[in-house]
């Protein structure tokens, strides 16, 4: 059973590192002809950063993933990654691609990889040599050397996307983004977001627009993972609510830059337009239902639901609270540790909607298992937000917002399922 369960939570790689120079491959002599070298991931770790430090452990490879090429139907998924300097490993021999056994690669992989070995890639990541052009452009925005092309740390890679550490002689670190569908734009979203609440995201240093690309400078520090300190817990939790109190209210008034940006319509009046469609979607979610852990709601049932959701927006948009910046996303991973206050980023699901939204999914982060502690610290931490928030209207209209967002959130749910 412990080796069933291993298997599950780890995906197996064919790996084709290409020697940029030659256009040779990287192969293992087996009887059966030359075999790609594999490579064994957990499940669930960012697929290109986790491929890249295995190649480097398991090869002594310094590799930069550039694609995925596999077929629909193949049970090993195919990556290709293009070596950054010479290797001398006995065990690896560079060979043209043709060389590559009929066991290990599909005919469609084939054609895919000769033209990206021939400069046809698909994108702009996914062709040998881009690194050197990314690694100048830094250096042109910023002024300053990078260390090398090989202490690139990269994160995310194939197709359009791509995410990246740049480190400069002075020990400056700078971050590369790259999105395309569904995620075009967040370039746009960002840069407007810095120039409006600048403090509150890493620097906006340059876009590349026929990449759909942006600089930011990485001066904000990753939080690994959750305190259980409660006094910590809280410390952190009190910094990112007042950040984001203080973000939300430079972006009210900018509720038309914000849709023009890409940011999604969250705003009362929207959630009443689609109303119908919510129920609608819900009621056929019910017709669907086998569980038995929890009874089916009757379509009565919920027609009394949709009322008393069509009855708290409109209750929501009469109190007054301007709308505002909504994150979309708001993970651990989300928010950075500045040097005043926190910072955010990752703004592709970015919202405009009421700002107390943000605040309940902030609470979400505090999973303490002491429920009188749990509580004592929520309260403490709407109170914080409250008083900030109440430049922009009073303190009774917030309080009272927050009394229906268990009614909001549920749709907001209905939302993400569905997508």
């Amino acid at each position: 059973m412990a080796a069933t369960a291993t298997i599950h939570e780890t995906v197996e790689y064919r790996a084709v590192i290409v020697e940029p120079r030659s256009r040779g491959v990287l192969g293992l002599a087996t009887v059966h002809g030359y075999r790609l070298p594999r490579v064994l991931i957990p499940r669930r770790a960012r697929p290109a950063q986790q491929l890249r430090e295995t190649i480097r452990t398991s090869w002594s490879l310094n590799a930069l993933i550039l694609e995925f090429v596999s077929e629909d139907d193949c049970s090993t998924p195919c990556v290709v990654a293009e070596l950054l300097a010479p290797t001398e490993d006995s065990n690896l021999n560079e060979i043209p691609l043709d060389k590559i056994s009929s066991f290990d690669l599909s005919e469609g992989e084939r054609f895919a990889l000769m033209s990206l070995l021939n400069g046809e890639g698909a994108g702009p990541f996914s062709r040998i040599g881009w690194i050197d052009t990314a690694s100048a452009w830094v250096e042109t925005a910023t002024g300053r050397k990078i260390c090398s092309k090989s202490d690139v740390d990269q994160l995310n890679a194939g197709g359009p996307f791509t995410l990246l550490r740049f480190r400069t002689e002075n020990c400056m670190d700078y971050w590369m983004k790259a999105t395309g569908e569904p995620n075009t734009h967040e370039l746009s979203i960002t840069s407007l977001l810095s120039r409006l609440c600048g403090d509150y995201l890493p620097q906006f240093v340059a876009s590349r627009p026929e990449w759909n690309a942006w600089l930011m400078s990485g001066s904000g520090v990753p939080i690994s993972e959750m305190p259980t300190d409660s006094a910590m817990l809280f410390n952190l939790l009190e910094d990112a609510v007042k950040s984001m109190a203080d973000f939300q209210l430079r972006s009210m008034g900018r509720e038309q830059d914000l849709l023009n940006a890409g940011a999604f319509d969250q705003r009362m009046s929207a959630l009443l337009a689609h109303s119908d469609a919510l129920f609608t979607y819900l009621e056929e979610c019910m017709q669907l239902q086998t569980s038995g852990k929890a009874p089916r709601i009757t379509k009565t049932r919920l027609q009394e639901l949709k009322l008393v959701f069509e009855r708290v927006c409109e209750r929501m948009d009469a109190l007054g609270i301007p709308n505002a910046v909504v994150h979309g996303d708001m993970s651990l991973a989300n928010i950075l540790r500045g040097n005043e206050h926190c910072q955010f980023i990752d703004w592709c699901e970015t919202y405009v909607g009421n700002p107390l939204i943000t605040l309940q999914h902030i609470l979400l982060l505090n999973q303490l298992t002491n429920a009188e502690l749990k509580e004592f610290i929520d309260h403490q931490l709407m109170a914080r937000y409250r008083s900030a928030i109440s430049k922009a209207c009073s303190e009774e209209a917030i309080s009272e917002g927050l009394i229906y967002f268990c009614t909001l959130r549920a749709r907001r749910l209905a939302d993400d399922i569905a997508s």
